[in-house]
């Protein structure tokens, strides 16, 4: 599956003295004497080029928070346009802003000299050019930019670059150059080359790039120009489906020739996919991905799919998420005079709770029936589920939200009319009694409870029989 639109304008232009033509993986020159290498021309044979070194250090984008009206914002950098290429403009804004000193990242770029920080299109082009950048830079006798363990250490933050878009008042735009599908967490290489929005105070890398202006030359009409194509055009716009070299030979009027080629490679997206976990009643964030505390509750597994894009290159991304639902285990213990348990002591016959991370880091709901000393205490019949022949069920979640829907957690009973003795108590995960009723049509309204689970224990018992007891938990969703 292919998911990509390429377009490229290739321009061969016979030239005398008219100034130099560049194509991607030059080595440019400036005026100063300052160079980089090519990773764009545009149709005028103007373009964009990448400095042979990163800045030295980390830095952050800014020192100082706050929203530059005169550059875009964006709502999501996974969402945001790529069509932001002011990174001149945006470079001047963010010094105006900042103010003076050189301890962030567009204020240690060579602004005096035409050098700037790129926009996030700039900087994701480059990343999408590095097959042809890395070669051109070490051949340069520059630096790589940073991409695996070799010029980096342990840490996300040194494989990131920054760029001059802001996405709010707090973030901008950095873009991620780690691509090791090797590395054990590999969600370095699923959002490589993708912006992210990052705290503007945090640390990143800086490269810089620059403009430089199309020569001072037209297209020579008196020229014979021939393609591989077959064309016979100057220049012409092409949507490549798979890598292709083409060529060009032009021939003036006294038959001398003279040919040049380039190669557009085309790299296929493979749709990558996913598989995570999460517990029921917690809030997700991962991979791009979220959910609320209320969209996990009560489900089991779900499948997300989100695109991600840039240059033009759009790849599918599918979440497959296992939602575990919190464990609830009973206990039953007979000791002397008291009892000690996770480093409590209890001296009471009694049914005590208490909470403790799974396997999975889910909420555990541990319930503890404690009988002392030969205590006397009824021998109920005991359920460990939330069935008995749909005499009774507990619901596992409620909102009490003031929506006016399932604000009020309840019992559910078959054939109340039958039961002649009732009590419901809700403890929290501390093991303390939060709320009691006797009443079988008196539910908790969840008052002054935070989110998270709580344990049930219900007493009760149908006319003519034994006394029975249901023990398990509720989710308080927020």
């Amino acid at each position: 599956m292919r998911n990509y639109v390429i377009y490229i304008l290739l321009q061969f232009v016979a030239t005398l003295c008219f100034g130099q033509i560049y194509h991607v993986g030059d080595l440019y020159t400036a005026e100063d004497g300052s160079q980089g290498i090519v990773f764009y021309v545009a149709a005028d044979g103007g373009g964009w080029a990448v400095a042979l070194h990163d800045e030295q250090g980390l830095f952050p984008w800014s020192t100082v928070t706050g929203d530059i009206s005169t550059i875009p914002n964006y709502s999501g950098a996974n969402q945001a346009p790529l069509a932001d290429t002011s990174g001149y403009a945006n470079t001047l804004a963010i010094r105006n802003y900042v103010g003076g000193g050189s301890n962030y990242a567009a204020g240690v770029v060579d602004f005096a000299h035409g050098w700037y920080l790129p926009a996030a299109s700039q900087l994701a082009l480059i990343y999408a050019q590095l097959p042809f950048i890395q070669t051109a830079l070490s051949a340069a006798g520059g630096s790589l930019m940073i991409t695996d363990h070799s010029g980096g250490g342990g840490n996300f933050t040194d494989y990131v670059y920054w760029s001059s878009t802001e996405v709010n008042s707090g973030s901008a735009c950095g873009i991620n150059f780690f691509d090791d599908t090797s590395f054990p967490d590999f969600s370095f290489a699923i959002y490589a080359g993708t912006p992210q929005g990052r705290g503007k105070q945090g640390s990143a890398r800086v490269r810089a790039v620059c403009s430089f202006p199309p020569p001072h030359n037209e297209y020579d009409t008196t020229l014979l120009y021939v393609w591989n194509t077959g064309d016979t055009v100057p220049h012409f716009q092409i949507e490549p489906e798979q890598t292709t070299d083409f060529s060009v030979t032009v021939t003036n009027a006294y038959g001398c020739s003279n040919s040049a080629s380039v190669g557009v490679t085309v790299i296929d997206i493979i749709p990558q996919v996913i598989y995570d976990t999460t517990c029921q009643g917690a809030v997700y964030n991962n991979y791009g991905f979220s959910l609320s505390a209320a969209e996990t509750v009560g489900i089991e597994d779900t499948t997300l799919t989100r695109m991600v894009s840039a240059i033009g290159c759009e790849s599918e991304i599918t979440l497959q998420l296992t939602i575990l639902a919190p464990d609830t285990v009973e206990i039953e213990e007979h000791a002397g005079q008291s009892f000690v348990w996770n480093g409590v002591t209890y001296t009471e016959d009694g049914v005590y709770t208490q909470y403790f991370n799974n396997q999975y880091g889910c909420d555990s709901t541990v319930i503890l029936t404690l009988t002392l000393d030969g205590g006397v205490s009824p021998e109920p019949d005991t359920i460990d589920g939330d069935h008995e022949e749909d005499v009774l069920y507990l619901p596992n979640a409620f909102t009490p939200d003031g929506n006016g829907k399932n604000e009020v957690f309840l019992p559910v009973f078959a054939n109340m009319d039958e039961i002649e003795e009732y009590r419901m108590e809700i403890y929290n995960r501390w093991g303390g009694l939060v709320f009691q009723t006797e009443e079988k049509t008196f539910g908790w309204d969840g008052a002054n409870a935070i989110g998270g689970v709580y344990a049930v224990v219900v007493h009760y018992k149908f006319r003519g029989e034994k006394p029975k007891v249901v023990k398990g938990s509720v989710t308080v969703v927020r």
